[in-house]
């Protein structure tokens, strides 16, 4: 892609998953323990990628709710595993190895730290928002880096922290602010009638009290936030609300720029968008079936990138969450080109031929392509 079409991807990014104490999870993935981390750090460096990691251990953990995948109980799941000192113990370690390898690394690593787990975690405060006032087992644990931390979730948040500033300081770490931790969704609400200035400040004051500010002398703050769309394509089974391009319907991307904006603004932290559904509906491949599914997100995005900038957002970070399209032949079956679809606000307008065997028909490495020939320049200024 970079020889062909110009295109340079700064990211990539993989989840390390499958719970902290079950045997399956990432530092199992390779040996010795962790080894997965190292080789997929410096692989990235080795093809000119940073690193991103998603650490999404808490719910996949073993616990006083045991279960396999979360499957839609996080919200019961997360909060049990949270409060158990046997849990978190293992927790805490898992999360400084993971420190100590990327230490050991020595260039900067990009850590999404729990997406949901945040967003659960306000709504079990029924509209508190306030992290130290949520429950958590942190001195609880006995781990000997928590000990000094209260038991709440604000004292999670600032132990993973000092951890960070003990172990890795080259890690950079992202809280994941989520659409729906107020309980009203952006994403997907179709009332015209959102107070968005009162949900926003209602999700950064939770965030802030969760490590953002206030935090004991020495220890540091999070960079960034972290913020996903939707964890399917829409056109996909199961795939989320549409959003009207046009603005005039809701949900939409001008009520989206909205809301991060605020965020921005009242968390003084700038926002990476990631698992953004990577589907178009430009090329005759997507045709909503296996790994063609369509989204307008890309487009969208990579021809409002000035906007997005505008509103806090540094990067963007596209995957294909639960089995969605891919700007690779995952699919292998080669160049496509069904006959175009009706789909959301596209009547048989995905007329484009493809010569790619993306299963995206190429709408990335062509896009991105272009627009890295006039990037657009981050303002230093949150």
């Amino acid at each position: 892609m970079r020889r062909q079409n110009g295109t340079v991807f700064a990211f990539r990014y993989q989840y390390l998953s499958g719970g902290v104490n079950t045997g399956d999870g990432w530092e199992t993935w390779n040996q010795p323990a962790g080894q997965f981390a190292t080789s997929y750090m410096q692989e990235s460096a080795q093809h000119g990628y940073e690193t991103a990691f998603v650490y999404y251990e808490l719910c996949q953990s073993n616990g006083p709710q045991p279960g396999s995948f979360c499957a839609g109980h996080d919200n019961q799941q997360d909060p049990a595993n949270l409060t158990s000192p046997t849990v978190m113990k293992a927790y805490y370690a898992n999360w400084v190895l993971l420190l100590r390898k990327t230490a050991a690394f020595g260039k900067p690593v990009l850590i999404i730290v729990e997406p949901d787990l945040w967003g659960f975690l306000q709504q079990s405060n029924h509209g508190n928002d306030n992290a130290a006032s949520v429950p958590a087992s942190v001195s609880s644990s006995g781990f000997s880096d928590a000990v000094s931390y209260p038991n709440t979730v604000q004292g999670f948040a600032w132990a993973l922290l000092h951890m960070r500033d003990t172990y890795a300081r080259n890690a950079l770490l992202a809280i994941h602010a989520s659409l729906w931790a107020t309980n009203t969704d952006i994403g997907s609400d179709t009332r015209s009638s959102l107070d968005l200035v009162g949900l926003a400040q209602r999700e950064a004051r939770f965030l802030n009290s969760a490590g953002l500010q206030g935090n004991p002398a020495g220890v540091s703050t999070w960079d960034l936030l972290s913020n996903d769309v939707a964890d399917h394509d829409s056109g996909q089974p199961g795939g989320r609300s549409w959003w009207d391009r046009y603005n005039r319907a809701f949900p939409n991307f001008a009520r989206y720029l909205t809301f991060i904006s605020m965020l921005n603004r009242d968390t003084h932290r700038r926002v990476v968008m990631w698992q953004v559904p990577i589907g178009n509906q430009y090329f005759d491949t997507m045709n909503n079936s296996p790994g063609h599914y369509q989204d307008n997100r890309a487009e969208y995005i990579l021809e409002h990138v000035t906007s997005f900038a505008a509103a806090g957002i540094i990067s963007v970070l596209f995957g294909p969450g639960n089995g969605g399209t891919m700007n690779t032949d995952r699919m292998h079956d080669g160049v496509t080109n069904p006959a175009p679809i009706d789909s959301y606000e596209c009547y048989a307008c995905n007329t484009h031929v493809s010569s790619y065997s993306d299963d995206d028909g190429g709408y990335l490495r062509l896009f991105i392509g272009a627009y890295m020939q006039h990037p657009v320049a981050l303002s230093p200024n949150i």
